[in-house]
């Protein structure tokens, strides 16, 4: 058994389209006045732009956990971006459609069709992750495979909170910033290219054990023992209330806190820096987590932390309170983000020999669904 350099390549091209997706995701309702003006649309739409985006996982990630199983990785990627790549190019051209506060139907239908087809390419990308690193990673370095894979989507929507903001400035900037986001669709899919779909030798016994169970179990199969485990319903439960709460908290962050005079950016800050500390603290945790094997009690602890800070959201939205909701916006972060890599093994752990595209699409396409209830609530 050996690993090899290559499946770095592999985990680069993962982590590059999850950045894509969450920067065609946020790049109306992050700024969510401009992008009104410029859709000339209500705020109930922008917030639509993103529901798109998790109903449309709910409806593909069985889809694509059954592409990743069936056709293998990195055809998966690669459909997925493609799907992208169309969605991002189709609302592109919605930008070219005049439109008025009269007739704003053809610029809103491009946008709005684009905005689904870009939304169902992200079960693609989400969902392969803990499968990667089984198949190209040892036990030890597969946590923290999961953990990279798995929160860079998160950490795209940080930079989306940052990035968008700055770069449209006004309502005519609108353009430009889904222009670059078209862009951004097609380089992401070059590293998908030069990936190779599995290591010549396995990394490890359970790697090859992975491989193999992969070719014989199909893919509904393993979607039935995952959802008679009644360890793993209750996981899935844990996960997909805290995917749906970070969610829904990046999604509306701008649109909580405008009332109270903090601006786009400001808003930006609170969830670039929620995003940031998460990446830091699972960045931490997750090789710990590889050494020691504590998934479950180490989840405990970060749900109650987490619990509290959203508690505390509550009371702490209010005017001139800058600092207070940036401290709680990190706490957030490192509790949260620390429980989405862990989660997720943790899932692939207790349902083996499950395969980890079935228990993964079960656990992000559960935390989407609730993140469509908890947006139209």
């Amino acid at each position: 058994y050996r690993t090899y350099k290559t499946r770095y390549i592999g985990l680069f091209a993962i982590v590059i389209l999850n950045i894509a997706t969450g920067f065609v995701w946020l790049t109306y309702s992050a700024v969510p006045t401009q992008a009104m003006a410029f859709l000339n649309c209500s705020g109930s739409v922008i917030n639509l732009t993103s529901i798109l985006y998790f109903i449309a996982y709910v409806l593909m990630a069985p889809i694509s956990g059954w592409m990743c199983e069936r056709h293998g990785i990195q055809r998966s990627l690669i459909f997925g971006a493609a799907l992208q790549i169309v969605g991002s190019w189709l609302r592109f051209l919605g930008t070219l459609v005049d439109s008025t506060p009269e007739q704003p139907e053809g610029r809103l239908a491009l946008t709005l069709v684009g905005q689904v087809i870009a939304a169902a390419a992200q079960p693609f990308f989400m969902n392969v992750p803990p499968k990667y690193a089984a198949v190209w990673f040892t036990e030890h370095g597969r946590g923290t495979a999961t953990m990279i894979g798995s929160v860079s989507n998160s950490f795209a929507a940080a930079l989306a909170q940052l990035v968008i903001p700055a770069i449209t400035t006004d309502a005519n900037s609108v353009k430009r910033t889904v222009l670059i986001c078209a862009i951004i669709s097609i380089v992401a899919l070059f590293p998908t290219l030069l990936m190779t779909e599995r290591p010549p030798t396995p990394p490890s016994p359970s790697a090859a054990e992975a491989l193999l169970n992969t070719k014989e179990e199909p893919f509904l199969i393993s979607l039935k023992k995952a959802l008679t485990n009644p360890q793993f319903l209750l996981m899935m439960l844990v996960f997909g209330t805290f995917t749906a709460c970070f969610s829904s908290f990046t999604a509306l962050i701008a649109q909580f806190t405008a009332p109270y005079g903090y601006s786009s950016p400001e808003a930006g800050y609170f969830g670039a820096a929620m995003i940031f500390s998460g990446l830091i603290g699972a960045s931490i945790s997750a090789p710990l987590l590889d050494k020691f094997k504590h998934f479950n009690g180490f989840s405990k602890i970060m749900v109650v932390i987490s619990s509290a800070m959203f508690v505390g959201l509550n009371f702490a939205i209010r005017r001139n309170f800058f600092g207070g909701l940036m401290a709680i916006s990190v706490i957030l972060g490192i509790s949260g983000f620390s429980v989405l890599p862990a989660g997720l093994e943790y899932g692939v752990e207790i349902t083996y020999p499950v395969t980890p595209a079935s228990s993964t699409s079960l656990l992000w396409g559960f935390g989407q669904l609730l993140t469509v209830i908890f947006l139209t609530i």
